[in-house]
């Protein structure tokens, strides 16, 4: 498995055990499934969910964010 900064183990070592990956931050959360929602086929961990939710439309971030939500969009 290659392994980059950015991204952590997407699996256990248990075999048959998957872990989710936030379409935003491309990360697993530490509570794994329980640490996020399901949008239309797409994981979205907690914490960029609420930093969707709290950004604002002339923040630095807000384009980003905006890039990254299109994925959803994009994977069906």
């Amino acid at each position: 498995m290659v392994t980059s900064r950015r991204t952590k183990r997407r699996f256990s070592g248990q075999m048959g055990v998957l872990l989710p990956v936030c379409v935003i931050c491309e990360e697993t959360p530490p509570r794994g499934i329980a640490g996020g929602i399901m949008v239309s086929g797409c994981f979205l961990c907690m914490r960029c969910e609420k930093e969707i939710v709290r950004t604002r439309v002339g923040d630095r971030r807000y384009f980003d964010l905006k890039e990254k939500i299109k994925k959803i969009w994009v994977q069906q």
